[in-house]
């Protein structure tokens, strides 16, 4: 058992789906696949059973959920703890939701890296789950998430709100929108069921994507209408390449920062937490 076949196991637990899995990972379904089964026949049991939800853990696959969650985060803290002697500089390890990473999380760590070149810096992703769990078992030092919980004993405290506007690159007022025309993101829970509440006939669109974050790439290439953050969509509307929809409902979710309250570095944690602030009061 190696360490790659661990998380391809994690991944695709947490994803549920073999497409999701191979794409967060840069491997073809059938390399998932393949890890699986021998990950498999080495314990001598089925971990996942295809359902109506995707792939789901067995009995068994929930069991040894919890040993390669710690297996995994031993590993992580391992390498870095290595590599930190071996470098006798800082170390500060930021997570975020995958949906904030390509502009939230690199702005942050660029603040940062710029701020403390001398710096040893780890950026990561994944769902908020994963960042929750990895900040719990000190494989990360802060996380940026969607959803506060608090039930690992850790601080959340809200630093951003999102806002999602209904932006086209064809449509001007929502009349216009249709379920044959509408890209439906799927940005989790709290939206859902809101978008369901308010928009209930554009609930059944032909185009939908549980990775919310393609949709701006589609739109650019393909054109159409979706729910974005404004954060990502400023420069198209200020290009003209998209423009919001007249009529639309605006959504919003916040943002969280959660971290361990008892850190012993915590001026190196309280200097990232008033970069990210900076960074959120000048740019959102």
């Amino acid at each position: 058992m190696d360490i790659q076949t661990l998380k391809t196991f994690l991944t695709l637990a947490e994803v549920q789906r073999l497409s999701l899995c191979a794409e967060q990972l840069c491997l073809t379904k059938s390399a998932v696949s393949a890890r699986i089964r021998q990950l498999e026949q080495q314990l001598g049991e089925p971990l996942f059973i295809r359902g109506a939800r995707g792939m789901q853990l067995t009995d068994a696959g929930r069991h040894f959920y919890r040993h390669a969650m710690v297996m995994h985060q031993r590993w992580i803290r391992a390498k870095l703890e290595i590599s930190q002697k071996r470098n006798a500089a800082p170390l500060l390890r930021l997570g975020a939701h995958s949906a904030l990473a390509n502009d939230l999380l690199l702005a942050w760590g660029s603040t940062v890296r710029h701020r403390n070149p001398e710096l040893e810096l780890h950026l990561e992703t994944g769902y908020s789950s994963e960042i929750v769990r990895q900040v719990a078992q000190g494989a990360l030092d802060i996380g940026l998430i969607f959803v506060a919980d608090t039930t690992a004993g850790l601080v959340v405290d809200q630093v951003l709100e999102d806002r999602l506007i209904m932006v086209s690159s064809a449509a001007r007022r929502l009349d216009q929108v249709s379920v044959d025309n509408y890209l439906y993101l799927d940005w989790g829970w709290g939206y859902n069921a809101a978008h369901s509440e308010h928009l209930p006939q554009l609930q059944n669109s032909l185009l939908s994507f549980g990775k919310a974050d393609l949709g701006l790439p589609w739109l650019l290439k393909n054109g159409g209408t979706a729910y974005l953050p404004t954060r990502t969509v400023e420069p198209q509307l200020t290009a003209g390449i998209l423009w919001p929809v007249t009529g639309a409902p605006e959504f919003r979710r916040p943002i969280f920062a959660t971290y361990a309250p008892d850190r012993p570095d915590r001026a190196l944690l309280d200097q990232a937490l008033q970069d990210l602030a900076g960074l959120v009061d000048n740019r959102w």
